[in-house]
């Protein structure tokens, strides 16, 4: 009797191979390598930069802009490294450029920094992709661990960590700050004593830590985007890692003692479990224009009534400062002052209107899986930039958001492996990516 069984064509087995190289589900074992390796670098250039500067050659903003940008299109570089048709965060990054360089033009002027601040997502998507979960997993466990070991080192020690790593002169030196503004001492980062005192363990005399990220705001930042991966991998951990990062992260919004960070993470803690888990991705577009809409009500009903150093004069601010831009500002051509106190107006001004809502729009709406975890993902991370956008454009760093578009990435290729023919999947089975880590 003739053997009946199905035996896959080479057409199949083409598919198979373009449905892999495009979606860029596969990395070889170098090209994994240098990702991770980019990723890592990412998080910890500064501190790096900051040791070099203080013990060896006084450096100039020129060699930071040079390291950030050889990040990001290394990034962008590991993540277009396919036989296939380029992904959609290769043709996001043309599109960016295209806009860049029309503005620039308009503007008589080229600031890479601008177009280096928009790159960074798609490029750190792309390199995302080419990670292996577990493998990611491992690499937020070994910085998370690191970070929190020298954050509590720094709570102990400020003196030492200081002469370590000589924030003062690398700020001075790099971004143009004036010294005599980091009045903190022990050569700590200006903001490390808040005028008011900490919020939490305020009678321990203690500063604002840093740890690897140099200034507060960071690590707040940081903490932010472990809570997120934490919701967003949650059935990928293991218990163990998750009791790991979750305490981990307690200490890292004592030592930063972040009000903005503490906030978000407990809006968080409450909102993905019980409400984002059930709600379609998609409706994460909504968020941002959700908090315009409460601010102008907020204004109008007299509750945010003065611009100040608090919370509510923040939000004042970055209010006032995003309906008060003119149309030059809005098509990111005009000629006003950055403002660097509102992310969403910062924004607006070095790329445009039309470029924010559509990189809103790509990342809203992008679908990287209808699973729990995607979701709480996708929902964390858009309810996380539209609540600081509006006071701070510290959620545009590469230093902290890196690792969130890495996890995107992430998610993305999970969602593309998912709906792979069969073939595909076969490499995969040796390392599956939803074993808990």
């Amino acid at each position: 009797m003739q053997n009946m069984t199905a035996v896959p064509g080479p057409l199949d087995f083409a598919a198979a191979r373009r449905a892999r190289v495009s979606e860029g589900m596969f990395a070889p074992p170098v090209l994994e390598a240098l990702a991770v390796g980019i990723a890592v670098l990412a998080v910890v250039f500064n501190p790096l930069l900051a040791i070099v500067n203080g013990h060896l050659h006084t450096l100039s903003s020129g060699i930071v802009a040079l390291a950030q940008a050889a990040l990001t299109f290394g990034a962008l570089g590991v993540g277009a490294i396919q036989r296939g048709k380029p992904t959609r965060w290769i043709v996001m990054a043309w599109a960016l450029l295209v806009c860049f360089i029309g503005t620039s033009i308009m503007r008589d002027g080229l600031a890479i920094k601008d177009f280096g601040d928009a790159l960074l997502i798609p490029a750190f998507i792309a390199v995302g992709q080419r990670i292996r979960l577990p493998v990611l997993i491992r690499v937020v466990i070994g910085l998370q661990v690191a970070i929190t070991v020298v954050g509590v080192l720094e709570l102990l020690f400020p003196s030492l960590y200081g002469a370590v790593f000589k924030v003062t002169d690398y700020y001075v030196s790099t971004r143009g700050y004036d010294k005599s503004a980091f009045w903190a001492g022990n050569d700590l980062f200006l903001s490390s004593e808040r005028p008011g005192g900490r919020l939490l363990l305020p009678g321990f005399n203690l500063h604002r830590g840093s740890s690897l990220f140099l200034e507060p705001v960071s690590l707040g930042n940081w903490a932010v985007v472990i809570a997120i991966f934490l919701g967003g991998f949650w059935h990928s951990l293991s218990w163990r890692t998750r009791a790991l990062l979750a305490g981990c992260n307690l200490v890292l919004l004592v030592v930063c003692d972040g009000r903005l960070a503490l906030g978000v993470c407990m809006v968080l803690a409450v909102y993905l479990p019980l409400a984002a888990r059930r709600l379609p991705s998609a409706l994460s577009i909504l968020y941002l224009p959700a908090v315009l809409l409460l601010l102008a009500g907020l204004v109008a009903a007299g509750f945010l009534k003065t611009v100040g150093d608090t919370l509510p004069g923040r939000l004042r601010g970055g209010y006032d400062a995003l309906i008060g831009l003119d149309l030059p500002d809005f098509m990111g051509v005009g000629h006003q002052m950055l403002n660097a106190d509102a992310g969403w107006v910062y924004f607006i001004q070095t790329q445009s209107v039309l470029v924010a809502l559509a990189v809103w729009a790509v990342i809203t709406l992008t679908d990287i899986g209808e699973g729990e975890d995607a979701r709480v993902y996708k929902h964390g991370l858009a309810l996380f930039l539209a609540l600081c956008l509006p006071i701070s454009y510290s959620v545009l760093s590469i230093k902290t958001m890196s690792v969130l578009w890495c996890g995107y990435g992430a998610l993305f290729a999970r969602r593309a492996l998912a709906e792979a023919p069969a073939g595909a999947r076969r490499r995969d089975r040796a390392a599956p990516a939803l074993a808990p880590a």
